[in-house]
């Protein structure tokens, strides 16, 4: 009987987090893809490739989807057919270019439940303490800067789109992840932080996507 295998691509993460350091989404998705396929065994090393490939793949599914509905924030976004320069047009977003924070990245992954090499839930758990010492020094409490960051994304995104309800706005990807910096609020609060940038200051109730919306 042929004995099982492990897939052969490490990465040595503790490199991949080096201080400074940003991601491309395609190092993001192959550095967890290669995580997840050596948790498995394979009978060939054409099947542990195909294995990388598919699950890079569910992964790769799942960012788009994400960066999509907000939920994700990428760092510097590329799309395809612009000559490497950041687009503004509809095209397809190039993962290969487009570049994301490990923070980020690794918070998105966390609250998906997606499981990863420990070194990464470390590196989430260092920042956040460093985060927090840091706030101590200013003598501010955490969530007075989330407060504070919040309602300064809020107000951006309200002069984009002002039709954004209190309570769309605090799920908001953009609220979560640069105003929350990847932390859970109870969306009460949230709304509580962002109704006096209302004009109407009505939380409001999440818009319905009808028929007519769709054309």
């Amino acid at each position: 009987m042929t004995e099982k295998m492990t897939f052969l691509r490490n990465y040595d993460y503790d490199v991949c987090l080096a201080n400074g350091k940003i991601w491309t989404v395609q190092e993001a998705l192959e550095y967890l893809a290669a995580y997840l396929a050596n948790k498995e065994s394979w009978y060939t090393r054409e099947d542990a490739y195909k294995g990388f490939l598919s699950i890079r793949s569910q992964l790769f599914s799942a960012v788009k989807q994400s960066i999509d509905e907000g939920s994700l924030i990428i760092d510097e976004e590329y799309h395809k057919g612009c000559n490497g320069e950041s687009g503004t047009g509809q095209y397809e977003i190039n993962f290969e270019k487009s570049t994301v924070r490990p923070f980020m990245f690794i918070n998105w992954a966390l609250a998906n439940n997606i499981e990863m090499p420990v070194q990464f839930e470390k590196y989430t758990d260092i920042k956040k303490r460093a985060k927090s010492g840091y706030f101590e020094g200013l003598g501010l409490k955490r969530t007075t800067i989330h407060h504070e960051r919040c309602r300064a994304v809020a107000e951006l995104l309200w002069s984009q789109e002002p039709e954004i309800t209190i309570a769309e706005m605090a799920r908001r990807g953009e609220i979560i992840q640069i105003g929350c910096e990847g932390l859970e609020y109870d969306m009460r609060t949230i709304s509580r932080w962002l109704s006096s940038l209302k004009a109407d200051r009505r939380p409001g109730r999440q818009r319905k996507k009808n028929a007519s919306d769709a054309g």
